[in-house]
C-alpha cells in the first residue's frame, strides 16, 4: 500500500492549526507542512480549490478537511 500524500495548510498564530500540527505528528502520520502566511504560494494554491480558512488538510488530492476534525481525519487516514 502506498504512503498518503497529505498536504497541510496552515497559517501564523492559529491554535487549530498548532493542534491538527501537533495530532498528525503524534501519531507518526507523514505531511507536508504549507504555511499560506510565511509562503503566499501555499496560500494561492489553497485559494484556488475556493478554500480560504486554515487549517486545511488535502489528502491524495481527493479529500478536503476543513478545520481540525479528528474524527474524519480517523476516517481517512491510514
Amino acid at each position: 500500500m502506498r504512503e498518503q500524500q497529505i498536504d497541510v495548510y496552515v497559517s501564523d498564530n492559529c491554535t487549530e492549526c498548532d493542534q491538527l500540527v501537533q495530532y498528525l505528528t503524534q501519531r507518526n502520520i507523514p505531511f507536508q507542512l504549507k504555511n499560506t502566511t510565511v509562503n503566499k504560494e501555499n496560500l494561492r494554491q489553497l485559494q484556488q480549490e475556493n478554500i480560504y480558512i486554515t487549517p486545511t488538510i488535502i489528502i491524495d488530492n481527493d479529500y478536503r478537511i476543513i478545520g481540525f476534525q479528528e474524527s474524519k481525519l480517523k476516517q481517512l487516514l491510514r
